[in-house]
């Protein structure tokens, strides 16, 4: 989906790691959204930025 994209267990161990349920978990180069689907998984909040439109469009159909 992006051309950068992580895999999610990866970025989920990552969040495991260095937060709590309930935290907020930044991430200000959003690309696909990974970071978002992963906080959700692990029941944290997530603020994502991201300037092209092409994946904000895509993260909001991968967050809905």
């Amino acid at each position: 989906m992006h051309p950068t994209q992580k895999p999610i267990a990866l970025i989920e161990h990552l969040i495991e790691i260095s937060s709590k349920e309930n935290d907020i978990v930044l991430d200000c180069f959003a690309g696909s959204g990974t970071v978002g689907r992963a906080a959700l998984n692990l029941n944290r909040k997530y603020l994502l930025i991201e300037k092209e439109q092409k994946y904000i469009d895509l993260i909001n159909e991968r967050l809905s």
